[in-house]
C-alpha cells in the first residue's frame, strides 16, 4: 500500500528497541535510531535507576543530534514473583518436589517468593517457571505445613530466580506493585513519554495507574500489557482505558497454550483498531538474533506477518538490550517492515470513524488526500489527539505531524505512519500554509503541480480540536 512516489525504505510500522547493557553508549544508541529506533524502551524488570536514568539522557542527546524525535517508554515491572535460591539440582520429568514460600530453597524443595503460597494453590494447580520451560502440577498442599507437593509434568535443570506463573486468577498481588510506585515516580520525575503496567487484569488497573500519575501531577499516555487471561476476557474494557495496547507474547504463551497465541495477537490487534488505539507486538521476533547474525525464516515470517495484521509498531527485546548484535537486528527489523509494507499483500485495514468531530476531520483527510493522489498529509496537534486518528485510519500517504510541544512530538514517534516535526506556534491561517509550503518545498517533500492535505483546528493560535481540511496545490 505504498504511494507510488515513496522513495524506497520508507517505513509505516515503528521500531520499539529495549535499551540495556548491550546498547548503552551514546554511539550505540544514536546508531540505533540511525537504523530504525523510534521508540527507546527501559524495562524496569531489569537494572537500577541510575542506569535507566543514563540511557534516558543518553537517548535524549542522541535524539537532539540526530534531529528526530524518540519516545521514551518505561516499562514497569508488575507483580512478577520469581523463584528463590538454591533449590534442587535437577528437576526430572515424573519426579516429586516440595515447593515452600520464600526466597530460598534446599536439595528438594523449590522456594517461590510469593506471600500465601499455601493459601493460594490447590490440587491439580499448573505451575510455570523459566517461561514454561518447567512445568509442575500440585499434588498436595501439605496441610499447615506451608510446604506443598507437586509433580514434575516438564524438567530442566532449574536455576536461581526463575519466573513464575501461578493461576493467575488466584494472585492477591496489585497489578501496580510497591517497587513500581518507586520506579514510577522516578520515570515520571525524568519525563518519559509511556508507562507501561505489566499483568494488566482489568480496567481498573489502568485507571489506577493514571490517578497515580495525575497526583503526581504528570499524566503520560498509558500502554497496557495484554499477558493475563483475565486482559483477554475483558479486552474491549482494557483497550478502552489504555492510550496504547501490548501484545506482551512471553507472558501471554505461559499464562495460555502457545498454539492459542497468534489467534489472541489478531484479536488484541483487531480491537485496537476498533478503538483506534496504537498496538505493538512484542516479544523473541527476532530472538535468534541475540546470538546471530541473521534471524530465522520464521522469525521474519513472523514480523512481516505482524505488519500484514495492522500492528503500529514491533519491539525487539533483548535482541537490542543484551544481544550480540543490537544494530544489525534493528537494521534488520526495519528492512523486514519496509519489504512487507512495499509488497501487493499488504493492505492493512483502516479504523472506521466514530461520532466526533476530530475522528470525521482525520477520515474525511485521508479521503480527500487518496481522492486527489495528494503527496502527502500535514497535521498540526498540541495532544497529538488528531495524528493518531488520522493514522489509524491507514493513510496511503506519509502523515507529517507538526507540533511546538516537545513532549507531543516525542510520542508521536511510535504511531503508524507519523513523522513528527517541530514546528513554532503561528497565529495565522495563510502564514501556517505558507510556512508548511516552503518547509516541504525546501525538503523535496512536495514538487509543482502537487498538492498535500492539512488537517488542523480553526482559529489555529486557540489550540482548538482539529475541525478543518485544506488543500494546497504547489
Amino acid at each position: 500500500m505504498s504511494h507510488p512516489n515513496d522513495p524506497p525504505g520508507v517505513r509505516r510500522a515503528k521500531i520499539v528497541c529495549t535499551l540495556g547493557p548491550a546498547s548503552d553508549s551514546l554511539e550505540s544508541i544514536r546508531s540505533l535510531i540511525d537504523a530504525g529506533l523510534d521508540v527507546a524502551r527501559l524495562n524496569f524488570s531489569h537494572g537500577t535507576h541510575d542506569e535507566h536514568g543514563r540511557r534516558l539522557a543518553l537517548v535524549r542527546q542522541a535524539s537532539d543530534a540526530v534531529g528526530k524525535p524518540v519516545a521514551v517508554l518505561q516499562d514497569l515491572c508488575g507483580p512478577k514473583i520469581r523463584s528463590g535460591r538454591g533449590g534442587p539440582a535437577a528437576l526430572a520429568d515424573s519426579s516429586e518436589v516440595f515447593l515452600c514460600e520464600g526466597k530460598a530453597g534446599d536439595a528438594r524443595t523449590l522456594a517461590i517468593d510469593y506471600p500465601g503460597l499455601a493459601d493460594d494453590l490447590h490440587v491439580g494447580d499448573v505451575v510455570r517457571m523459566d517461561d514454561g520451560r518447567i512445568v509442575l502440577r500440585v499434588t498436595d498442599t501439605g496441610g499447615r505445613t506451608g510446604r506443598l507437593t507437586a509433580v514434575v509434568e516438564q524438567g530442566e535443570t532449574p536455576r536461581d530466580r526463575m519466573g513464575v506463573s501461578l493461576p493467575s486468577r488466584r494472585v492477591r498481588m496489585p497489578a501496580l506493585t510497591d517497587q513500581d510506585r518507586v520506579d514510577l515516580a522516578f520515570g515520571l520525575e525524568h519525563d518519559v513519554d509511556y508507562v507501561a503496567l505489566s499483568f494488566v487484569k482489568r480496567a481498573e488497573d489502568l485507571h489506577e495507574l493514571r490517578a497515580t500519575c495525575e497526583r503526581a501531577g504528570r499524566t503520560p499516555p498509558i500502554v497496557a500489557k495484554i499477558e493475563t487471561p483475565e486482559a483477554i476476557e475483558n479486552l474491549a474494557a482494557v483497550v478502552g482505558a489504555a492510550d496504547a495496547v501490548m501484545v506482551a507474547r512471553g507472558d501471554l504463551g505461559v499464562e495460555l497454550p502457545p498454539e492459542r497465541v497468534p489467534v489472541i495477537q489478531k484479536e488484541i490487534i483487531g480491537q485496537c483498531r476498533l478503538q483506534q488505539k496504537p498496538v505493538i507486538v512484542a516479544t523473541e521476533m527476532l530472538q535468534s538474533m541475540v546470538e546471530s547474525t541473521r534471524p530465522t525464516r520464521a522469525e521474519a515470517s513472523d514480523v512481516a506477518a505482524a505488519v500484514f495484521d495492522g500492528a503500529d509498531a514491533l519491539m525487539l527485546s533483548a535482541e537490542t538490550a543484551s544481544g550480540k548484535h543490537p544494530l544489525a537486528a534493528c537494521a534488520m527489523m526495519s528492512r523486514i517492515i519496509c519489504e512487507a509494507e512495499h509488497s501487493r499483500f499488504y493492505a492493512p485495514a483502516p479504523s472506521e470513524p466514530g461520532r466526533t468531530m476530530q475522528e470525521a476531520i482525520a477520515h474525511a483527510a485521508c479521503e480527500v488526500a487518496r481522492e486527489l493522489d495528494a503527496r502527502v498529509l500535514v497535521a498540526f496537534t498540541t495532544t497529538g489527539g488528531t495524528p493518531r486518528l488520522i493514522s489509524k485510519a491507514r493513510p496511503r500517504v506519509p502523515i507529517l505531524a507538526f507540533s511546538a510541544a516537545g513532549a507531543s512530538l516525542r510520542r508521536l514517534a511510535l504511531y503508524w505512519g507519523v513523522v513528527p516535526r517541530p514546528l513554532e506556534e503561528i497565529s495565522r491561517i495563510e502564514d501556517l500554509v505558507e510556512r508548511v509550503t516552503g518547509i516541504l518545498r525546501t525538503e523535496d517533500v512536495v514538487h509543482p503541480g502537487e498538492c498535500f492535505v492539512m488537517a488542523f483546528g480553526a482559529p489555529v493560535a486557540r489550540h482548538n480540536p482539529t475541525n478543518s481540511i485544506r488543500v494546497v496545490r504547489l
